[in-house]
């Protein structure tokens, strides 16, 4: 089952704004207009319990959600959502038949900016299947494509995006966002709301790779991740306890495969 999504103020939330600035180049300087990125901030709520205030991009709020109420650890599946309910910048979901003692486990700041649900090691116990395996050179090609998704990113410079591919390189789903936290649950969301199995996919993204966003892969089910940038120590040890393939410093022709290179296969 889908969730009841309601967003009426979708179309009314703008992603950017104009700036005059004064550009210097050099010994020259002129008056130039330029697009920068908005943020906003965003309260969400799980059963009228507040979870976490977080600053995002100002679309896709309720993708947004149900894709942190997964990668949090929430909820399991995304049929255990019920409705999401997007108020301006409050976001209000609805979950069947939770545990309460789950929304008022303690938050943590990590070191990818995100505001996260603190997570125990019976969160990690059960270790991804091999599921999914991707030749490299699709791996390269999706790095390579990343960029083409990143509307915003073009014309601002100011956001993250991901983007997951199913095994043959085809986009399946992909957001952008100011955090490359959020960028990861947006994407997420919408592939789940699209009913896209996600353990047949794998995860390409910008920005580092710390803990807090091994674990959101991990949580969506998502055996592979590919980043055009570093990994932290953290984010490899707890990649390799759960059997997901992390890969950092994706930039063809090379790569760094920190856990799992069995699914990475060579042409």
């Amino acid at each position: 089952m889908i969730p009841e999504i309601e967003d009426q103020d979708y179309d009314s939330r703008p992603m950017k704004r104009e700036y005059d600035v004064i550009s210097i180049d050099g010994d020259t300087h002129c008056i130039r207009n330029v697009q920068v990125c908005r943020e906003v901030r965003v309260n969400l709520e799980v059963n009228g319990v507040h979870i976490a205030s977080l600053t995002a991009s100002p679309r896709e709020l309720a993708e947004f959600a149900c894709g942190y109420c997964i990668t949090e650890g929430i909820v399991r599946q995304i049929s255990d959502i019920v409705k999401v309910e997007t108020d301006g910048n409050h976001i209000r979901i609805t979950v069947f038949d939770i545990d309460k003692s789950t929304l008022s486990r303690p938050k943590e700041i990590r070191t990818s900016g995100c505001v996260g649900i603190v997570q125990d090691a019976g969160e990690f116990g059960i270790e991804l299947p091999t599921g999914t395996r991707v030749s490299r050179a699709v791996i390269f090609s999706a790095m390579e494509c990343l960029n083409d998704h990143a509307v915003l990113w073009r014309e601002t410079g100011g956001t993250h995006c991901t983007v997951l591919y199913d095994s043959h390189g085809t986009a399946v789903s992909h957001a952008e966002d100011v955090g490359r936290h959020n960028s990861v649950d947006k994407a997420i969301g919408k592939a789940l709301l699209s009913g896209i199995d996600t353990g047949k996919t794998f995860l390409c993204c910008s920005g580092r790779m710390p803990e807090g966003m091994v674990s959101k892969v991990y949580h969506a089910g998502i055996p592979i991740v590919v980043t055009n940038n570093a990994p932290s120590a953290a984010g490899i040890d707890l990649a390799r306890r759960v059997n997901l393939t992390l890969a950092g410093f994706v930039r063809p022709p090379r790569m760094n495969i920190y856990s799992a290179p069995e699914r990475i296969l060579v042409d």
